[in-house]
């Protein structure tokens, strides 16, 4: 999907951050941060036209599960045709909040990451605190929350909901954003 497209489900959809899609520098550099070479079971919020899922996809091994939470009927449309022919990912129209029971209805009881590019910015602080929790109860014990973000505001919400916060700056992406790994 162009920018363009970007742009006019940015305008139609409050729920779309992104004007652009993200660079491959930075799913590069919040990807580093998953071992491609054992079983996963990923899910991606807001997955958009599918940059990260295009890489998570080619990197996952063969009996890896990838699951898609997308909001926007136009880009799960987008990434039904992208990848609705490979087994391993569902895609499915829904928010984040309800990860819990997508995760169970996709048959599994718990991720080994979750990858996010939603912008936690637009929720309020009940609606954030409120994923991050449910986001750190479905995480396997060594799973991994990877966050990024274009400005400095998931820290402190991040430190509160996990053990280890690590925090990295891409330059190299329209706008440049702040990519989080968390932990238990």
């Amino acid at each position: 999907m162009s920018t363009l497209s970007y742009i006019k489900n940015f305008i139609k959809d409050r729920d779309v951050a992104a004007i652009t899609p993200s660079s491959s520098f930075l799913v590069k550099r919040v990807c580093r941060w998953v071992d491609f070479t054992a079983p996963n079971v990923i899910v991606e919020y807001g997955p958009g036209t599918g940059v990260f899922t295009e890489h998570l996809v080619a990197e996952m091994t063969r009996d890896s599960k990838l699951v898609l939470i997308e909001g926007n009927q136009a880009f799960v449309e987008k990434l039904r045709q992208r990848f609705g022919h490979d087994e391993r990912v569902e895609v499915v129209h829904d928010r984040a909040e309800n990860v819990e029971a997508i995760l169970e209805a996709a048959g599994e009881s718990a991720a080994d990451y979750v990858i996010s590019g939603i912008p936690f910015s637009f929720l309020d602080d009940a609606v954030k605190h409120e994923l991050l929790q449910r986001t750190r109860r479905i995480l396997n014990d060594d799973g991994k929350f990877l966050v990024y973000q274009n400005y400095n505001h998931m820290e402190k919400p991040l430190r509160r909901h996990f053990g280890h916060v690590h925090k990295e700056y891409e330059i190299l992406n329209l706008p440049p954003m702040f990519a989080y790994q968390a932990t238990k």
